[in-house]
């Protein structure tokens, strides 16, 4: 059984630019210059996600991590040495991060404004979309093989090139819809909404 700590916020109309541009200028540099590439919004919501990761990550550690610690590969997941295990997502109002020690996750977050485009792009739901990218997250799957996922009718599984996942919906506040897959099954769960990550 693996436990999961998920942590959310609602994207602040402020975003806060000071503490967000501290720890901007602490991140590894090529991930600081592939942020400062985006406009601030995209940039902002990064941010939260990372200032996200590391106060999740300090709670499962039972000490401070530092954003230097996180390591950002090519064409792959973001990862911190030494565990945990996370997955970011964040959609136009809200920034949310699944970890855990246990095993590999996928978390995807969409508000009701996504729908239409979900809609658009796959012959479903936007719970079932939101399934699929969680699924395809953590499998490290790439987004083009969305097709290829296997969900059950009541989505509360999904198979992936062979990995079965358990999944589950999350309730991240109203007119959010999110997605948690997990490579085993969950214990414990925790969702806590931050209302300041920094």
């Amino acid at each position: 059984m693996a436990d999961v700590l998920v942590l959310h916020t609602a994207i602040a109309g402020d975003q806060r630019s000071s503490r967000a541009a501290a720890l901007l200028a602490r991140l590894p540099y090529a991930r600081r210059l592939a942020l400062e590439r985006r406009d601030h919004r995209s940039r902002h919501a990064s941010l939260a996600g990372i200032a996200l990761v590391l106060a999740g990550a300090g709670r499962l550690r039972g000490s401070a991590v530092s954003p230097s610690q996180l390591e950002f590969p090519a064409n792959l997941a973001p990862r911190l040495a030494g565990g945990p295990w996370f997955s970011v997502s964040h959609s136009a109002t809200r920034v949310a991060v699944a970890l855990s020690r246990d095993c590999r996750l996928g978390l995807d977050v969409e508000d009701a404004a996504a729908a239409r485009a979900a809609t658009a792009t796959f012959a479903g739901t936007l719970e079932r979309w939101t399934a699929i990218e969680a699924a395809l997250k953590a499998t490290g799957t790439a987004l083009a093989e969305a097709r290829d996922v296997r969900l059950a009718e009541d989505l509360s599984g999904a198979e992936v090139r062979g990995v079965v996942l358990c999944l589950r919906t999350l309730d991240l506040g109203a007119g959010c819809t999110a997605s948690l897959a997990t490579q085993e099954p969950v214990g414990d769960l925790t969702v806590e909404q931050l209302d300041d990550p920094w």
